[in-house]
């Protein structure tokens, strides 16, 4: 059973509460209440982990504790293990065709027998990549069980909350039938709270305008469907003050829980049955104690919230505005809507580059637009046009085409007028004290700010503006260099950042294998993630060894995110793009630092053997890069190149027996190998002969399916490897 610390952490949060309601707003006791805080946040973050879990083959009986998540490819529900309390995550691949069925049986509530394998959830093998361990960890999730048939799942019951879901997934589905194919993805997203039915690409450039809050319900949409029905009960004069006030105790439950009950959606709508709530008694509370309280509740009930992106951006954001009360409601009515658009991406912008290492300077300037547009027009009539699917479906269908007609054209001029507005900066990954760094000077802003003192306000926010320009700029200054083997499955993917930050350089960019149905895949989830983790905007130099997919697959997407100055091929690259041709005895240097062809001379009429093999030197050590070149080409160079050694050999061909000689080990006497290689591929690489050879000829062994990437830190003449996983992570 995993040994948890929500007892202590929930008699923290009552004791705050205890003290908040008492109402001794003086600082002695603020004082308290925040070394409260921050004594709950470390005792959360010191829990002990999970204890290390092996996959194995093992039966569970689970209760079902969430509703069913179903993806193209997946079905997932959380289980409670019945004989420890511990949840995991239950999933099943939906290629064999049983998705109905399996979803029939998992009710929520229900008790289940379930026989699969049991395994640790995967982890980020990559810096900058998205950790779906730490995701889950968070939720208090340390496992999963992977079943495969439908026999594997037994299970009986159900609670009153899968009837309730029911009734949600039916006004989904009776929405989806009345209002069409084209206006249901924005229901979907603004209601019902799922934008996954959106185009990516509209998803995108919500994305690259910080303009996806709009599209995750939060306060605005609460607020508008809120204020929206007590226009209609009371101001129609449907209702008296008290019968509204009644009704919107009933129904905001309701609408939370359509809405998703997402954690910026609970505490909209928990300050909304507080301010409800108080209104029946002479009790006075101002909006920051509510706010204060909606937390509390909501830290109470799960105090793993704590780390939701959702958690954190709405309280923070609502905790901004309230304290800047009296600077927007002091302004021009035109200024108050950049007013709160700046205030409100201002408060969450070192947790926005933390977590996604950029944002757009001008997006601002989109977001007066579209804030209101959204705001006055498109949620209060598709809210209308959900409620009309259940009063007059006809109606609801009319108004829903009027609406997709009038919404596409205004998103489309939007959109044109945003080309020039998205400049990205790419800034890396913030660290949290910088972050605390920001959010002071930010505090001290709002303060002078709201006190009128604008001088002092516009220099604390150019203080702001410095420091994170101040954290862009720390590559540049510094005299370290990194080279990085990516974790990119069965490929090749290598990264090179020379010292402060002269030149950028890839050597092959791996994609996604042929059969995979998004060939985006490794370019979006791993170089760019770690490429924009690093501050990195710009390839000086692309080496692309040979024109196999596993070594250039990625390279058509890398310039959709990023400036690539030059491509290099050899001269019997079949490349229709225009690229650098490059031939043996070519020295190219980057900023400097030579890198020397060293193959092919002449076409060998095979891919694999007209591979780029280069040799350059970093950090004291000397590094030979060689594609995929075969056995015979190994015995080429050697004649050609006797005196040819290496500290660090990338082994050919992801460690093939067709590569990688006894003869080719003893000449080049690497002292580090590296490999790139896919777990568990259907190629068996890397051979046991290379890497009993290589171990035989006493070289460390690095390789992506065991160590995650690797990267090499050096400094001057000296350097140190490091790996991403530790060595039990990689043996799981």
């Amino acid at each position: 059973m995993t040994v948890t610390l929500n007892y202590p952490i929930k008699a923290i949060i009552l004791l705050a509460f205890t003290i908040w309601i008492i109402k001794l707003n003086t600082w002695k006791w603020r004082g308290t209440l925040l070394t409260l805080f921050i004594s709950g946040f470390l005792l959360y973050n010191s829990s002990p982990q999970s204890p290390h879990i092996k996959e194995s083959t093992t039966s569970i009986s689970g209760t079902v504790i969430s509703p069913v998540t179903k993806t193209d490819s997946t079905i997932r529900v959380i289980l409670e293990n019945q004989s420890s309390d511990d949840k995991l995550m239950l999933q099943y691949f939906t290629d064999g065709g049983d998705a109905e069925e399996i979803m029939s049986r998992l009710k929520y509530g229900a008790s289940c027998e379930v026989n699969g394998v049991q395994r640790p959830p995967d982890s980020a093998t990559n810096p900058g990549e998205f950790n779906y361990r730490t995701y889950l960890s968070h939720q208090g999730i340390h496992s999963e069980i992977i079943i495969n048939t439908p026999s594997q799942l037994l299970c009986d019951g159900s609670s009153y909350l899968h009837q309730i879901y029911k009734v949600r997934q039916a006004i989904i589905e009776r929405t989806s039938n009345v209002v069409g194919k084209a206006a249901f993805p924005w229901a979907s997203a603004l209601v019902f709270g799922d934008s996954s039915l959106l185009d990516e690409k509209l998803l995108e450039w919500f994305r690259d305008f910080n303009l996806s809050h709009i599209l995750a319900i939060s306060g605005l949409h609460v607020g508008l469907f809120v204020g929206g029905l007590f226009f209609v009960l009371f101001r129609s004069g449907l209702a008296t003050v008290e019968q509204t006030r009644y009704s919107l105790l009933l129904i905001i439950p309701c609408y939370c829980f359509i809405a998703g009950a997402e954690p910026s959606v609970l505490r909209a709508s928990f300050m909304a049955l507080l301010l409800t709530g108080l209104s029946f008694t002479r009790f006075k509370m101002n909006v920051s104690d509510i706010l204060s309280v909606a937390a509390l509740l909501l830290l109470w009930f799960n105090p793993d919230y704590l780390y939701h992106l959702g958690f954190q951006f709405s309280f923070l954001v609502t905790f901004a505005l309230l304290l800047s009360k009296p600077l927007i409601l002091s302004q021009h009515p035109l200024a108050v809507a950049a007013t709160i658009s700046l205030v409100s991406q201002l408060s969450i912008l070192s947790i926005q580059l933390h977590h996604f290492y950029e944002f757009n300077p001008l997006s601002l300037i989109l977001n007066l637009i579209i804030v209101p547009y959204f705001s006055f027009f498109v949620i209060p009539f598709i809210i209308l046009i959900v409620i009309l699917c259940w009063i007059i479906p006809s109606l609801a269908g009319s108004l829903s085409g009027v609406f997709v007609q009038l919404h596409d054209a205004v998103l489309h001029w939007i959109i044109f007028i945003s080309k020039g507005l998205n400049i990205q900066w790419i800034v890396g990954e913030f660290p949290p004290v910088w972050g605390c760094m920001y959010f002071l000077l930010f505090i001290s802003m709002m303060r002078n700010w709201c006190k009128g003192l604008l001088k002092k306000a516009f220099t604390y926010g150019i203080l702001m503006a410095a420091l994170i320009m101040s954290y862009s700029v720390v590559p540049y200054l510094s005299r370290n260099g990194e080279v990085t083997m990516l974790d990119v499955g069965q490929g090749d993917a290598f990264v090179i950042e020379l010292p402060h930050r002269k030149g950028i350089v890839m050597i092959d960019a791996a994609g996604p294998s042929v059969f995979s149905n998004n060939p985006s895949s490794i370019a979006d989830n791993t170089i760019k993630p770690f490429l924009k983790s690093k501050g990195i905007s710009k390839i000086d130099a692309l080496f692309i060894s040979h024109q196999d997919q596993d070594h250039s697959g990625s390279v058509e997407f890398l310039s959709s995110f990023l400036e690539v100055d030059d491509i290099f091929v050899s001269s019997f690259h079949d490349d229709n793009q225009e690229s650098n041709r490059v031939k043996k005895e070519d020295i190219l240097y980057v900023s400097g630092q030579p890198f020397t062809i060293i193959h092919p001379k002449v076409d060998q009429l095979d891919p694999n053997d007209n591979s780029l093999v280069i040799y350059t030197e970093l950090g004291g050590r000397s590094w030979l890069f060689t594609g995929d070149i075969s056995k015979e080409i190994e015995d080429e160079l050697m004649n050609n190149y006797p005196e040819l050694t290496a500290d660090v050999l990338k082994v050919s061909h992801h460690g093939s027996r067709s590569s990688t000689s006894e003869s080719w080990l003893r000449q080049i006497s690497p002292e580090v190998a590296l490999l790139s290689v896919g777990r568990d591929n259907r190629y068996g690489h890397p051979h046991h002969k290379v890497i009993e050879d290589l171990e035989q000829e006493g070289s460390i062994i690095l390789r992506t399916d065991h160590h995650g990437a690797v990267k090499y830190l050096f400094n001057g003449e000296d350097g140190t490897f490091y790996t991403e996983l530790t060595y039990n992570a990689e043996r799981k």
